[in-house]
């Protein structure tokens, strides 16, 4: 799913002095569809330049793989129209494609823990979600009433850790 970019006119100008419409990414050729759409960036700008609705930036959809291109391409020295657009553009293409990781990881981690919950012991295929978390009859990560009758206390938990160390007097 694509994002979106709020580019200025001078960093579509960047754009398009920057990528070349041959640019290609894993084997296909991004470059040409990434400067139609700057091109009609620019061809906004202009028509609504010295109006009272005249734009400072604009949206444009970008894929992940546009981004890259642009990550590849833009250097964060790029100047236009004497001043420093390069920077500013790549601070929004790494906004952009970490919300683009962000995104996936959050996908494939609720997989990920759908998959774990699955493999639980006593699993019934249900939905996880559904009120029962698996963790005790008391519904707490291990509170409650113990299987063998006894009860939890402070002093019954082994985590592992070492004992206190000594205090001095």
């Amino acid at each position: 799913m694509p994002k979106y970019i709020e580019l200025s006119e001078d960093e579509s100008w960047a754009i398009d002095l920057m990528v070349r419409h041959t640019y290609a990414e894993s084997g296909s050729v991004i470059g040409q569809g990434l400067l139609l759409k700057v091109m009609n960036l620019i061809l906004e700008f202009e028509d609504r330049r010295g109006t009272p609705t005249s734009p400072v930036a604009l949206p444009m959809a970008v894929t992940e793989e546009e981004c890259w291109a642009l990550d590849h391409q833009v250097r964060c020295d790029l100047t236009i129209n004497n001043k420093n657009v390069g920077r500013g553009l790549l601070v929004k293409v790494f906004r952009t494609l970490t919300a683009f990781a962000n995104e996936r990881d959050a996908t494939s981690g609720v997989a990920w823990l759908d998959d774990l919950t699955a493999r639980l012991p006593g699993n019934d295929g249900g939905d996880p979600r559904d009120g029962h978390d698996g963790s005790g009859p008391s519904g707490r990560p291990g509170g409650g009433n113990r299987l063998d009758g006894s009860h939890d206390s402070p002093g019954d938990k082994d985590d592992g850790a070492s004992p206190p160390l000594p205090r001095s007097k």
